[in-house]
């Protein structure tokens, strides 16, 4: 994402997009990415607007900065800056370390999408060359779906050594419809959590939909992440109007992923899900499905031990 210019200060009445002050944060973070040779961690960057320039949670402005896109925002009355500037996993880069991560990342994506290929069971291997390829790029994209998850769910309750998202595409652990691509784990506070659950496809469907929609039993909050040609955030809704308005009205969530220099992808939110009410024998079926994961990311502690932080 790059931008460039001004911004207006904050105005009186409830914290929006449209009411933060721009021009502060991106002067704040103009100044890390030139004292720290290009590079600033996310929570670095929330820390700072905290402690040293009066804003009481700077999160959510955070969040509208790792998904900036200067075209859209001169359309909702938000000038840009006047430098350019990326984001990609937990960090923001200049644009000079951002192509040097992004070579990185493309070769590590690739890598890991050959790698899920290669673990075709056999039973597989003789199937059409096309759906292997949708395979092997449906691993690519759930990987960079992985990051956009670390920077919407990072939180100041993530314990440093624990992971909070995990990719289990490739698992296989439950039926169809039990199978999710990616798992989150959204620390709201140091005891209490929710569990997000994303779907993803190469084109959005009432297949995906469906999928998402069984997910709800079991997981507090649901995305489905499909490919867009645009940045538009409407581009989905015209699209299919129908099925995008069906997937919203039952609260899931969309990550729209717009493919960008070589084979990468830049993900953003377009709609953001609504919390569902578990089951409970839903939810203690899914936390033993994938206990591995949630052992690791300090959801369940080790079989005979203490008990699990509350999930409300």
């Amino acid at each position: 994402m790059s931008t460039s210019g001004t911004a207006p200060a904050t105005t009186a009445g409830p914290a929006t997009p449209e009411t933060y002050d721009w021009a502060l944060a991106f002067r704040v973070l103009g100044d890390l990415l030139t004292a720290n040779d290009g590079c600033v961690s996310s929570m670095e960057l929330r820390r700072e607007l905290q402690t040293n320039h009066g804003i009481a949670d700077a999160r959510p402005l955070v969040v509208e900065l790792k998904f900036f896109n200067p075209e859209s925002s001169i359309e909702r009355g938000i000038p840009t800056p006047n430098f350019r500037f990326h984001h990609l996993g937990r960090s923001f880069y200049s644009e000079a370390r951002y192509n040097e991560e992004l070579k990185k990342q493309q070769e590590a994506t690739t890598k890991e999408a050959d790698n899920a290929t290669d673990e075709v069971p056999f039973v597989e291997a003789e199937e059409p060359a096309a759906s292997r390829t949708n395979r092997q790029d449906e691993a690519r994209l759930v990987t960079y779906v992985k990051g956009a998850l670390e920077d919407l769910y990072s939180s100041d309750a993530n314990s440093a050594d624990k992971t909070y998202v995990f990719d289990v595409h490739s698992h296989r652990k439950g039926s169809t419809f039990e199978n999710t691509d990616l798992i989150a784990i959204h620390w709201r506070s140091r005891g209490v959590c929710d569990l997000i659950t994303v779907e993803v496809k190469l084109e959005f469907s009432a297949q995906v939909v469906q999928q998402a929609l069984s997910y709800t039993r079991f997981s507090h909050r649901v995305w489905v992440a499909v490919p867009v040609e645009t940045d538009s955030h409407s581009e989905l809704r015209e699209r299919n109007p129908a099925l995008f308005e069906y997937a919203i009205s039952r609260g899931l969530g969309v990550l729209a992923c717009r493919r960008r220099k070589g084979r990468s992808f830049e993900i953003f939110p377009i709609h953001w899900p609504l919390r569902n009410t578990l089951d409970p024998l839903e939810e203690e079926e899914f936390l033993e499905r994938y206990r591995d994961e949630f052992e690791e990311g300090g959801v369940l502690e080790p079989k005979d031990k203490r008990r699990p932080p509350r999930l409300r």
